[in-house]
């Protein structure tokens, strides 16, 4: 059964609405239990150096306290995606929820009880491997389970509930604890959070994709994270986007170690005040990381991460030090200096789109040395703090911070793109409707699609595929019917009522009889054929029309399966498939004016599957309609991937996501989907004797 099936069986039904926002509904329990782990996560977050600096530790010791916590929370972040492919998300976040408890419990019935610096120091630093685990391994457990036209609301829900916990409404909850019941009762009360948010997730969350290893066979989940330490040496942007990334978070990991003091014993905030000055800060970071976003597509990637996040952080960085001093308690002002901050810190997001793009074959690494450098900023930022603020003070540490977001600024500068890649993405965005959605679906975490499968591990032997929405853009065929149907209506203005009947005939239940309604509408005695053989004709592939995803897929598939196509266009698309370097992947070439027969007779797939000497069983067929590609594949025996593109629905109901074996809105999301197929065939084959 599909996962779109599954959503229908398991809540679609009874909780509609939960699909409108974007969430998935079997892992809707799971992002409010990120939320509340988060939440419990953050509310320690703006008053834990304030109160160990009153139990009698210095400012470096503090320091380095944080200091050790970012270095386990870096390498767990770094780790949490390979992890998840190799024991499965729910491991990793049952393994993250263990540490968090057992860890924080020693550390406020030992360690702060007793006042012993090494235990503060051992506790709390082990602690931090608890949340990147938890919390990065659910997100891999949404990117393997949601279905792909809901993929990017899903990942946005959950930086949603990551970042609204920490330190946001953590924050808020701290504020509004400690006035009542004082700061070590608080840090009590964060673990109680904690446990509710893992209890949450962990037992209500039910999804079975979650419950085993994500990794196919042959796949080494932990060779992309070795490979990712090589890439940044043999590509120096790589290192270069890494250290980006770091001084992106750094300073503000380490002004959770410093300002809180600065703002209440300089400026003379109360703890309460400082915390909801923090809430605020983030509150604005949210609403900023999706406006930036939107910005980075249109102004371009590395100009908004130079402009907006390294020279605007530089800004406000200094004018979060300056503007409270120069002005004192003035908290209405201090409120938009932070919001200030929290706008430009989000400057930063479209890195996440860039650094995969300079590294276009080795996405997964690449994204590996994104998260390590996210990581790497919760202990540098500390760390900087703990070596200068004792001789250079806070005015020193926050020039530091400036200079740094000043230098990423121009290091971004330097990020960019190789000018195919760059037009490859413009191509892709054209399509797919925003850069982000394709970086979600391609390089989630550093989880690249694989491509590369050792001969044997599956049953699958034959890999046919339909032209038109597949391999080249379907909007060839639509223009060439327009032009026929123009040239052969008794009207004029026909265009618009064409696409009008166009997207009708997609939104349909199959997204077929576009030629039967066409001709119907314009053309004299609805003559269907005269139409067909005036819009052949017309009917030609420009290179523009080639999707992008096509050429590296094929190539990488064609190792190790015979390929084929079964598609009722012309023959002059093996020219164009010749020009455009893929014709020599294919086997078989079953198209309609050679087979003698077109789709949907089941006997064109029958004819390939004889070209090539396959049984059914064995072949899969990828096409994006029901009626002319998955529903005749089937009749013969076949397994079949729908593709979502073309003159596929847009918005497909549940009901035909679940006819066919598996649904892609890009090829390069197939090998996966046939390691999948072919393992569930093997396994069952085998339980069957």
């Amino acid at each position: 059964m599909s996962a779109e099936a599954v959503m229908g069986s398991a809540g679609t039904e009874r909780r509609p609405w939960l699909q409108k926002v974007g969430i998935y509904p079997p892992l809707a329990w799971g992002f409010l239990g990120v939320l509340l782990f988060m939440i419990g996560d953050g509310v320690e977050t703006g008053f834990l150096a304030p109160y160990l600096k009153s139990a009698g530790f210095n400012p470096p010791s503090v320091a380095l306290i944080f200091t050790v916590y970012g270095f386990t929370a870096a390498i767990a972040a770094w780790c949490s995606g390979a992890l998840s492919d190799i024991w499965g998300p729910r491991r990793v976040m049952m393994l993250g929820f263990g540490i968090w408890v057992v860890f924080e419990i020693l550390f406020l019935a030992l360690a702060i009880p007793a006042n012993i610096y090494w235990l503060l120091l051992l506790s709390y630093g082990l602690r931090g491997f608890g949340y990147p685990l938890f919390a990065f391994g659910f997100l891999v457990w949404v990117a393997t389970s949601t279905p792909p036209k809901m993929l990017g609301s899903g990942v946005g829900w959950f930086w949603f509930a990551f970042t609204g916990g920490l330190p946001t409404i953590g924050s808020l909850v701290a504020s509004g604890l400690i006035p009542f019941i004082g700061s070590y009762y608080t840090f009590w009360t964060s673990l109680g959070i904690i446990i509710v948010g893992g209890l949450i997730a962990l037992l209500l969350v039910r999804d079975p994709a979650g419950f085993t290893a994500l990794a196919p066979p042959g796949q080494r989940p932990l060779r992309t994270l070795l490979r990712s330490v090589t890439l940044a040496f043999e590509n120096p942007k790589i290192g270069v986007g890494m250290l980006v990334r770091v001084i992106n978070t750094a300073p503000e990991f380490g002004f959770f170690v410093f300002l809180p003091g600065f703002f209440t014993d300089t400026i003379g905030f109360s703890l309460p005040q400082w915390l909801r000055l923090l809430s605020v800060i983030f509150a604005v970071n949210i609403v900023f990381n999706l406006i930036f976003g939107i910005v980075g597509d249109k102004v371009g990637w590395r100009q908004t991460v130079a402009y907006f996040g390294g020279f605007g952080s530089a800004i406000s960085t200094l004018a979060l030090y300056y503007v409270p001093n120069a002005a004192g308690a003035n908290y209405p002002l201090a409120l938009l200096v932070g919001a200030f901050y929290g706008a430009t810190l989000a400057g930063y997001v479209p890195l996440s789109a860039l650094m995969p793009s300079l590294e276009p074959e080795n996405k997964g690494a690449a994204m590996a040395m994104l998260n390590l450098g996210a990581g790497a900023a919760a202990f540098t930022g500390p760390a900087i703090v703990g070596l200068f603020l004792g001789p250079l003070g806070v005015a020193g540490v926050m020039w530091i911070f400036a200079g740094l977001y000043v230098a990423s600024g121009i290091m971004a500068l330097f990020l960019k793109i190789p000018r195919n890649v760059e037009e490859l993405e413009k191509i892709r965005r054209q399509q797919r409707g925003g850069g982000l959605g394709f970086q979600m679906g391609g390089s989630l975490l550093g989880h690249p699609p694989a491509l590369r499968y050792a001969a044997g591990e599956d049953d699958i032997d034959l890999i046919l595929f339909d032209i038109g929405g597949t391999i080249y853009d379907d909007n060839a065929f639509a223009q060439a019917l327009l032009k026929a149907a123009q040239e052969l209506s008794e009207e004029e203005n026909e265009e618009r009522e064409f696409w009008e009947i166009y997207d009708r005939q997609r939104e349909g239940s199959d997204g077929g009889g576009l030629r039967t309604a066409v001709a119907r509408r314009f053309v004299p005695g609805d003559d269907r054929e005269r139409l067909s053989e005036l819009a052949k004709q017309y009917w030609e592939y420009p290179e523009s029309a080639l999707y992008p995803d096509v050429k590296p897929t094929l190539e990488a598939l064609a190792e190790h399966y015979q390929l084929g196509i079964v598609a009722n266009t012309r023959e002059n698309v093996l020219e164009a498939m010749e020009r455009d370097g893929i014709n020599d992947l294919f086997n078989v070439l079953a198209l309609a004016d050679v087979a003698g027969v077109e789709k949907p007779d089941p006997q064109i797939f029958r004819y390939a599957l004889d070209e090539a000497g396959v049984q059914p069983g064995n072949a899969i067929h990828v096409g994006n309609r029901l009626d002319t590609d998955v529903r005749p594949a089937q009749q013969v025996g076949m397994r079949t991937v729908w593709m979502l593109r073309g003159e596929a629905p847009p918005a497909p109901t549940a009901d035909q996501l679940d006819v066919p074996d598996a649904v892609i809105t890009s090829l390069i999301g197939l090998p996966a989907v046939l390691a999948r197929l072919g393992r569930q065939r093997t396994t069952a084959a085998a339980q069957a004797r």
